[in-house]
């Protein structure tokens, strides 16, 4: 069965755990941060926010045949301090064949699509938004976890639904008009799909991975968590329907109960145990951050400035 590969573009410092050495980078200048990881260039660095999901992705492909997943490494190293991250990627044996080192230089939406990259992680703001503003999705990194993050099994993405999965148009109106004016909306849009917002290419690369293996034996999972309720909760429904019914759950939370606790997603994604989360809304990534990788997905310069 033809597919493509999910290919996932992931900077140094979201696949390794680099704030050492970035406390190094601001206390001594970036002479000092070249030194030390040059000297420590065989000293493989520890496992950042996205190295158990990359490696879990990784270990989908079968030896031998196309891989269904492929990942490079964008960094904004050069070749003295990037030698590392080559040494450390073949000490933890993740088979990322493809780098690139842009020598301090931001790194730009034109070299992501050079590279096909599909989903961008990173943790410079600022190289995210300029692939969020080339139509890349890309998403800022939190710091890892602070639970164990290794767990067997599939691998599970979570994904926000309004301005992630879905475009951003009902959070304008919920914005601008408040909750009864969103609600009223929803309820006379429901049966009108919702558009595609910046992650929905890379759920429908997913799922069509998902594809090629039987149905009982498939090693990825996707959910949409998010905070809609009651009738708000109809036109996501449909719209998925619509797209070929192509996530595995839907946890729909509610904002809060007027008698009780507030709900929140982090208790969710434990809960289903995820493996990596995207939400517009930092927070939401901030405490879910404490137990799942997650990453804040920001939108389009243009966007910000309407």
């Amino acid at each position: 069965m033809a597919y493509k590969p999910l290919t996932i573009g992931i900077s140094t410092s979201a696949l390794f755990d680099l704030r050492e050495e970035h406390t190094t980078y601001v206390d001594g200048g970036i002479d000092a941060y070249r030194r030390l990881q040059f000297e420590r260039r065989r000293d493989p660095m520890k496992p950042g926010t996205a190295f158990h999901v990359i490696e879990k992705l990784l270990s989908i492909n079968t030896p031998g045949e196309r891989p269904r997943v492929e990942v490079a490494l964008i960094s904004r190293n050069n070749i003295e301090t990037g030698i590392r991250a080559r040494y450390s990627l073949d000490y933890h044996k993740l088979d990322i064949a493809r780098i690139a080192l842009t020598g301090g230089k931001n790194v730009e939406s034109s070299l992501l699509r050079a590279y096909g990259i599909d989903l961008f992680l990173s943790r410079h703001a600022d190289d995210v938004q300029r692939a969020v503003d080339g139509d890349i999705a890309a998403s800022v990194l939190h710091d890892p976890p602070t639970a164990p993050q290794a767990k067997p099994g599939k691998v599970h993405f979570a994904f926000d639904g309004d301005q992630v999965l879905f475009g951003g148009e009902s959070e304008t109106i919920f914005q601008r008009e408040g909750l009864l004016g969103f609600l009223k909306y929803e309820t006379e849009m429901a049966e009108t799909p919702m558009p595609e917002g910046p992650f929905a290419k890379v759920l429908f690369v997913i799922e069509a991975l998902k594809a090629t293996f039987p149905k009982e034996d498939c090693p990825i999972e996707t959910s949409l968590v998010t905070m809609r309720s009651g009738q708000a909760q109809i036109r996501p429904m449909n719209t998925l329907i619509e797209w070929g019914q192509i996530v595995d759950g839907a946890y729909m939370i509610g904002r809060s109960n007027q008698q009780g606790p507030k709900y929140e997603k982090v208790d969710v994604l434990a809960a289903i145990g995820a493996d990596l989360f995207f939400d517009d809304q930092t927070y939401h990534t901030e405490p879910a951050s404490r137990v799942v990788p997650s990453g804040y997905v920001p939108q389009k310069s243009c966007h910000k400035a309407a």
